[in-house]
């Protein structure tokens, strides 16, 4: 069964410090910059219906992925396991291409860092209601990891959409193995009695572009 749940932009519209983070922005004089698209692209977003995510579980043998060798040492003790996606739909990528036509770059770099945001905000709530579901079995969960990150090679999409089935999100794959729409995540959370969830540390992925390594290098 994929449990599955649906927000509105306002229960997971990024605040302003994320957002600086993302737009990496150095400091508070500098955000009244982008402070009139933000608030533009909150207001164009506010009645989006297509924020949704959810997740499968599936005993721990019977998947058979290739997250790499240092995903599956953090998989160590599950019994289960959680493939999720989560999307923030296709009003952001239609809104940020809607601008590039126009020659609005920085408002277009806005908007798409509002969607990536969002979707990690409404990954952040899945996971969540995940991590209570389980609590109330005694079990706990890991940290979730996703292809195309941490030694998993993006190919491992398709495997894990194989595994998660037919699902309510309207998340599809192209022939590149990217989501579509693009504000999309999708991975895997282990799940057991003897799980730890660990700090994320850049030094588990040489990926530049990670969301975890730009906001850690913020906050030291």
């Amino acid at each position: 069964m994929f449990r599955s749940y649906t927000f509105t932009f306002d229960e997971v519209r990024p605040d302003e410090k994320v957002l600086m983070d993302y737009l990496q922005i150095p400091d508070n004089d500098s955000y009244p910059l982008v402070a009139g698209i933000v608030e533009s692209t909150f207001a164009a977003l506010k009645d989006s219906r297509e924020i949704i995510g959810g997740y499968r579980i599936l005993d721990y043998g019977d998947v058979v992925l290739q997250p790499g060798r240092r995903i599956s040492g953090y998989m160590a003790g599950a019994s289960e396991i959680a493939l999720f996606i989560c999307t923030a739909g296709a009003a952001f990528t239609d809104l940020s291409h809607a601008y590039q036509q126009n020659g609005d770059f920085l408002e277009a770099f806005v908007v798409e860092s509002i969607g990536s945001a969002t979707v990690e905000n409404a990954m952040d709530k899945v996971q969540r209601c995940l991590e209570e579901e389980m609590s109330r079995e005694g079990k706990k969960i890991t940290n979730r990891y996703s292809p195309g990150y941490c030694e998993w090679p993006l190919s491992g999409q398709r495997d894990l959409f194989a595994y998660i089935g037919d699902h309510p999100t309207g998340i599809t794959l192209n022939e590149s193995c990217l989501m579509q729409p693009i504000k999309s995540v999708s991975g895997i959370i282990g799940i057991g009695d003897a799980v730890k969830k660990r700090p994320y540390g850049c030094e588990i992925c040489n990926s530049a572009t990670c969301v975890y390594r730009r906001i850690k290098r913020k906050t030291h």
